[in-house]
């Protein structure tokens, strides 16, 4: 597989774009609602068709578009305190203070106030999961590793949620932040460092939409990773410029 094949091959069936209307934001709630609510059976009490919460409200999303089928494959929003309220909660201060300690996040908010933000509700739709294993995480990946060899574990990576994690991250530089925390399963934060895509992790694993714990990134991680896949982020991030 060359460079140029990689992102290519993505874009002939993809669009990205940022949830920049309400019905945009409405289509990521919905898909939302389809892969957490009637999936995986989490957040019960949303309303139907509407997965959604209070840092909605100060969040940058990010949709997926099957070109095909004109059907959403995936979304990820990035939280952001607005610049009015900087001490604006993340959600993983309100919803996973109990599996972390407050000691060791503050540096997250100390000299960088407004300048963290935190990357979650990742979802792929259950079309655009390409095993069964992969069914079993909204992320839509199998978190077994498939090959000691890394260029095999690229062919075989779902490509949605990786066009997800690079238009986060390039959003995230775009907003200045100096980190990016985000809740996420040890066995995946492997997967993406073996990859390239890197995040340190801060807490003890505890039970949040299954068994997750506090990482964060800062700054890009493009230059560690692999030429085709570099030559796809910077792919993906050219296209969310253009929008």
């Amino acid at each position: 597989m060359t460079d140029q094949t990689l992102a290519n091959h993505f874009h002939d069936y993809f669009s990205i774009q940022i949830a920049s209307t309400i019905k945009l934001k409405e289509a990521a709630f919905k898909l939302r609602y389809d892969v957490y609510c009637v999936e995986l059976g989490y957040e019960k009490d949303c309303i139907k068709n509407c997965e959604k919460d209070m840092f909605d409200d100060y969040s940058t999303h990010i949709l997926i578009l099957h070109k095909e089928t004109q059907e959403y494959a995936g979304c990820i929003r990035l939280v952001t305190p607005p610049q009015e309220n900087p001490k604006a909660l993340l959600p993983f201060e309100v919803n996973c203070s109990q599996i972390f300690n407050p000691k060791k996040v503050t540096f997250l908010r100390e000299g960088a106030a407004g300048k963290v933000g935190e990357i979650s509700r990742l979802a792929v739709s259950s079309m655009f999961r390409r095993r069964s294993l992969d069914a079993k995480s909204p992320e839509g990946i199998n978190l077994k590793p498939i090959s000691q060899d890394i260029n095999e574990e690229i062919r075989y990576f779902p490509f949605i949620a990786i066009g997800l994690y690079f238009a986060v991250n390039s959003l995230a530089e775009y907003q200045n932040l100096t980190y990016a925390a985000v809740m996420m399963e040890p066995a995946l934060a492997r997967q993406l460092s073996r990859l390239g895509i890197t995040f340190i992790q801060l807490s003890e694993t505890g039970d949040y939409h299954g068994q997750r714990a506090l990482f964060y990134s800062k700054g890009a991680f493009i230059n560690s990773l692999t030429p085709q896949l570099k030559e796809f982020y910077q792919s993906v991030e050219k296209n969310l410029t253009l929008i």
